[in-house]
Parts: C-alpha cells; sequence; structure tokens
C-alpha cells in the first residue's frame, strides 16, 4: 500500500478503500455501478446493482451489460454466427473506467449505465478540470484525473494509461466497427456518455415476426419464431429455457414448423443455425 501511495499518515487512504475492499459500499455510500434497462424514459424494467472493488465492477459490469442488457444483432457468414453489439465492448469499457475513475466520490451517487434497446448511456457525477470545455474534453488534452492516486493503481494494473488518450480511444473503437461516434454531455454536476445504434444494429426483442398467423400455429409456435427471428442460434434447450415448455414440448413444435416448411435447419445440428424460410399465413 505504501508503495501505491495509499498510506497517509499510517492510515489507509479512500483511494485504497475503493480499490481494495470487498464492497467499498460499506465504507462510501454511492461506490457501485448501477444499470437499467428501459423501455421508455420513464418506463425502467429492471435493473442491477454491481458492487465489489473497484478493480472488479468494471469487468463485472459488461459481462451483466452484454449477457443481460443489450441484444447482439445476429448473423451469419456462411456457417459462422457473428454477433455485433452496437457498444464495442472496448468502448464500453474505456467508458466505464473513465467514470470509475474520474467520478466525485463524495457525491454518494453511483456511476448509472442506461440501456435501452437503441443506445446506452454512463453518466457519472463529476465536473471538468478547471477552464475546460467540452471542446478540450473532446481534442487532444493531458492527463488530469479528479482522483489521480484510483488513476494511478488502475494504471499500474494495466487498466488505463496516462496520457488522457481515454476519449480518443473510445472514438476509435466505435470508427473500426462501423458505429457512429458517442455523444458527450457536459451537465453542471455530471458527465455522460450516449452510444446511439445504427438501424441495422437495433434488435427489437418485442417484434413479432409476422402479423398474420396461420391457424395451425399456436402460442409456443409463434413464441419459438419470436426468438428464432432475434436469434437463430438458440438450441432447443435454449428455447424451453426462454419459454417454460419442456424440451420434449419444444422439440415436437419444431419437429411440426420444419414439417410446414416455415423454418429449416442450416448447417450441422452443433453449428448450424435455423432458417425462418416461410412466413405463417403464406401457402406456397
Amino acid at each position: 500500500m505504501q508503495k501505491l501511495h495509499l498510506v497517509n499518515s499510517g492510515y489507509l487512504t479512500n483511494a485504497a478503500m475503493l480499490l481494495f475492499a470487498k464492497d467499498p459500499q460499506d465504507f462510501q455510500q454511492g461506490a457501485y455501478i448501477k444499470i437499467g434497462y428501459f423501455a421508455s424514459d420513464a418506463d425502467l424494467l429492471y435493473q442491477d446493482e454491481i458492487h465489489g472493488s473497484l478493480l472488479e465492477q468494471v469487468d463485472k459490469a459488461i459481462e451483466v451489460i452484454y449477457l443481460k442488457y443489450m441484444k447482439a444483432k445476429i448473423s451469419y457468414e456462411g456457417i459462422q454466427r457473428v454477433e455485433r453489439y452496437f457498444v464495442p465492448e472496448a468502448a464500453l469499457r474505456e467508458a466505464l473506467l473513465n467514470a470509475v475513475c474520474h467520478k466525485q466520490y463524495e457525491s454518494c451517487i453511483p456511476v448509472q449505465v442506461s440501456v435501452y434497446e437503441d443506445r446506452l448511456y454512463v453518466a457519472n457525477v463529476g465536473v471538468l478540470p478547471e477552464t475546460w470545455t467540452l471542446h478540450n474534453l473532446l481534442g487532444k488534452h493531458e492527463s488530469r484525473p479528479y482522483n489521480p492516486n484510483l488513476a494511478t493503481v488502475l494504471y499500474y494494473a494495466g487498466f488505463i494509461e496516462s496520457w488522457g488518450r481515454g476519449i480518443e480511444k473510445i472514438h476509435t473503437a466505435c470508427r473500426a466497427d462501423g458505429l457512429p461516434e458517442p455523444e458527450f454531455t457536459v451537465h453542471p454536476g455530471d458527465i455522460m456518455i450516449q452510444f446511439t445504434a445504427p438501424k441495422d444494429r437495433v434488435v427489437r426483442v418485442n417484434e413479432k415476426v409476422n402479423e398474420k398467423v396461420n391457424d395451425s400455429l399456436d402460442e409456443k409456435d409463434q413464441g419459438i419464431l419470436d426468438l428464432l427471428s432475434v436469434d437463430p442460434g438458440y438450441t432447443v434447450t435454449q428455447l424451453s429455457n426462454e419459454l417454460g415448455f419442456s424440451r420434449k414440448t419444444i422439440a415436437a413444435h419444431m419437429r411440426k414448423l420444419k414439417a410446414e416448411h416455415i423454418i429449416e435447419r442450416v448447417g450441422s445440428d452443433r453449428k448450424g443455425y435455423w432458417r425462418i424460410s416461410k412466413k405463417p399465413g403464406i401457402h406456397q
């Protein structure tokens, strides 16, 4: 701790507590990351809190965001499944690291990640260095962390660098993935970054595959088609877990859909995927 300059007059500093305590929230209110999924600005559907040391929180948050909150646009190159999110992991990681590194912890307000189907916000209570404007933040600038002790340890751990290139790294990651650059907003008491999905990366999980449904198809059939339209790589087990029916029931309905030429299997059972080949209600 002394070598990391996290001891002052024989006592551990607040930075030491934030970086290495099992749960800094026990000592400092708001020392966590809060994630919420919104159907609209006024409609919060579900949320999570990510606790643990600052050295752990970013990785934990990224795992939860990609597994639970964001849907990948699925495509196939041959039989190779390709997943594309509208926020590159490198960009999100840098945004979260910037947030936990520069946050004003005395505010007792957590870093907040708001996820929508077509956009994502990362917001933290913080201020720009004195005399800085948004132009300074987005341009070439020196490294001036609000919490230098936190920044030093995160640098030694290999999480960040010490040249003030975090914003440029976010932009570079987005450009490399063919995505629009994020927007930064500086309010009097907080700083927010907004990632926006282009139309070809938006996954509308509540969309129905078809407006017209054949009389021979029931709710289970339609549920399977809805899920396969989002992710053609779903297995029978995964469909069973998502829909709450037994594997035997799902397998029977899959055979029915195949027999009616509504879906077809492309590739092997292990590495292939399902193609919706005919819209229900349309007879060929």
